[in-house]
């Protein structure tokens, strides 16, 4: 994914034409962490840290919960580790939120992939159903960490930046909205980095007012 989108602490958001009538209806918000915490080795192996990436994820899903309650709307907390039709989703999900880094952010922005923002992954009414579910909320992340388990320094550039990013799927699949936030000083390990940056995310989120 470019980093360089969030390497200024600033948030970029996308949004699909008629994106502020996404709240018609809905009351409950399907939520889909995809989090990922790196271990960086001193020779510089790339590794998942099952543990840290667990503590990601309930910061994630617990300020997203706290933010959406705030805002008049249910969560709803997702897996695709027990649903093969959302593995396949999330899967997708992944190379349409790729395409959206390519075309819709610098520095290769085509301004009508921003002006016509149409993004999908195609129908999920019947995953939602069964999640009850109206929308799905994808919160995407990443972070690098090293051995000793202290942030990068500012030397590792952009390889010591969190990233975060929230896609707002309706019923028909189609990416209504898109934020990304990041910052070398946010460690998705730590719930007050976390809430800070969603709550900033969420702020974006067309149609809903602030708590």
């Amino acid at each position: 994914m470019l980093l360089a989108a969030a390497a200024g602490c600033m948030p970029y958001h996308r949004a699909r034409p008629g994106a502020e009538t996404w709240r018609q209806g809905v009351k409950t918000v399907g939520v889909l962490p995809a989090i990922r915490i790196l271990e960086i080795s001193p020779g510089n192996v790339e590794e998942e840290h099952e543990e840290w990436t667990e503590q990601g994820k309930r910061n994630v899903v617990a300020a997203l919960s706290d933010g959406l309650r705030a805002r008049g709307l249910h969560p709803k907390v997702m897996t695709w580790k027990t649903d093969d039709e959302l593995d396949d989703v999330r899967l997708l999900y992944a190379e349409v939120a790729e395409a959206i880094w390519l075309y819709a952010y610098p520095p290769y922005t085509f301004p009508h992939k921003v002006e016509r923002f149409e993004y999908g992954v195609g129908p999920i009414g019947k995953i939602l159903d069964r999640a009850g579910a109206d929308v799905l909320l994808v919160a995407a992340g990443q972070d690098r960490v090293g051995s000793d388990g202290r942030k990068l320094g500012m030397l590792a550039g952009m390889r010591a930046m969190a990233l975060l990013t929230l896609g707002l799927v309706d019923r028909a699949g189609n990416v209504v909205w898109f934020d990304v936030w990041g910052g070398a000083g946010i460690d998705l390990r730590q719930d007050a980095d976390v809430r800070e940056s969603v709550e900033k995310l969420l702020s974006e989120l067309p149609g809903t007012a602030a708590p």
